[in-house]
Parts: C-alpha cells; structure tokens; sequence
C-alpha cells in the first residue's frame, strides 16, 4: 500500500510538472509572438508634394492660379492676403477649417482676399464659382506659428 501511495504521488508530480511545464512554454511562444507583431506607427506621414512650378500648370488648368502665399508656406502673422487670378467677376469663396471668408474677383479675374489663420497647419481651400455656376476648386497648406526660429 505505500508503495502504491508513492508510486501515484510520484506520478501526479511528474504529470503536474508536464503540464505546469507546457502551460509555461505556451505562455512563452505567445509572448514573443506578441513581440514579433508590427508596431502601429502614431508619428504622422510625410506625403510628397508636387514642386511649385508642376503645381502652378495644375492651377492654370483648374483656371485658379494663386499668386501668395505659396503652397506650405510658414507665416509669422495670423492675417494674410490669399493673392490670384481665376475666371474674371466670379465669386471666390476661402474655407479654412474654422472659418470662410467670401470675395470676388475684378475684370482681369484678378482677386485679394484677406483671411485669419488658426495656429498650426491650415489648409486652405480656394474656390472659384463663375456666372454659370461652375465651381474650379484649389487646395493649398499654410503653416501659421508665432514662435521664434
């Protein structure tokens, strides 16, 4: 009889030691498994842009051409005039993404509309709207920021 107590006690600890031991090893495998996955990436992408003088013959085309400030501009001043040409007397109308400032161009389709900037990047849609109700449309970033470089 004890050697049968002794014999089932050596045995339970063997199968406990399996599978304490297994149990261990899948913990293990999952762990670095975890590790092996792709990192989610939380800095924000770069996106090339078109050089300015390829984004000006896109402009021409739209029949909206900004003049000033340039496309990824970095101003010092909250207020600044958006300078172009578009199709002469149509409505221009400014949308940043607080707020729409509306204007019209002259008889050459020549217009200067003086906008306020948020602090940070703005984009800045412009768009042109004739007398037929055709609407050409053009996006550009300004960088707002009043710190000292």
């Amino acid at each position: 009889m004890i050697k049968e107590i002794l014999l089932a006690a050596f045995i339970g600890g063997i199968l406990g030691l399996g599978v304490t031991g297994g149990y261990i090893t899948l913990q293990n495998k999952n762990v670095s498994a975890k590790n092996n996955q792709k990192a989610i990436i939380t800095e924000p992408t770069l996106i090339p842009t078109q050089p300015q003088s390829l984004l000006k013959e896109t402009q021409n085309f739209d029949n909206i051409q900004i003049n000033s400030p340039e496309d990824n501009s970095l101003i010092s001043s909250n207020k600044v005039d958006i300078n172009g040409i578009t199709i002469p007397d149509s409505h221009v109308v400014i949308a940043t993404a607080s707020k729409s400032f509306i204007g019209q161009s002259d008889t050459n389709g020549q217009f200067s509309i003086p906008i306020i900037l948020d602090s940070g990047l703005n984009i800045v849609k412009i768009s042109s709207i004739d007398k037929n109700n055709t609407q050409k449309d053009i996006q550009i970033n300004i960088t707002y920021s009043s710190a000292k470089i």
